[in-house]
């Protein structure tokens, strides 16, 4: 019901952001990523579609708080969305989850944000890192 659920809240927020009624489509949005979090957290072996869920509302949530100006709420999603899928590359049970396209979106939607605040340096870190845990997984 859960995954329903979350099918709907972003088809709605996906329309609202469509029609650039960026108030509805942060309700949406933002209910769709907090029940990604649940979705997530109720499971002990992380499930690809589920975490799919996560990245794709979280990344929807930034762009459309990048909309309405608020670069630090749109900062917080995206690094929310990519530590979360670093920390299941860490995980025994992550190891064994193809998520190098995961990994590599993110860091694309992290770049595009912090390269137009000029601050792409920052980043760098948070590059190798992900690049060394991708070596290391299974896939």
């Amino acid at each position: 019901m859960a995954e329903n659920r979350w099918d709907e809240w972003m088809e709605a927020g996906r329309d609202a952001f469509a029609q650039r009624d960026w108030h509805t489509a942060l309700k949406y949005l933002g209910c769709s990523f907090e029940l990604s979090e649940m979705l997530l957290a109720g499971n002990e072996r992380p499930d690809i579609s589920n975490i799919d869920r996560y990245m794709v509302s979280g990344h929807f949530l930034a762009e459309c708080f990048g909309r309405c100006q608020d670069t630090s709420l749109q900062r917080h999603c995206l690094l929310a969305v990519h530590h979360h899928l670093l920390k299941v590359l860490r995980s025994p049970q992550g190891r064994t989850l193809s998520l190098r396209r995961n990994v590599e979106i993110s860091l694309q939607m992290l770049s595009r944000h912090y390269e137009s605040a000029g601050e792409e340096e920052m980043l760098q870190a948070c590059f190798q890192e992900s690049m060394r845990l991708l070596k290391h997984s299974c896939h």
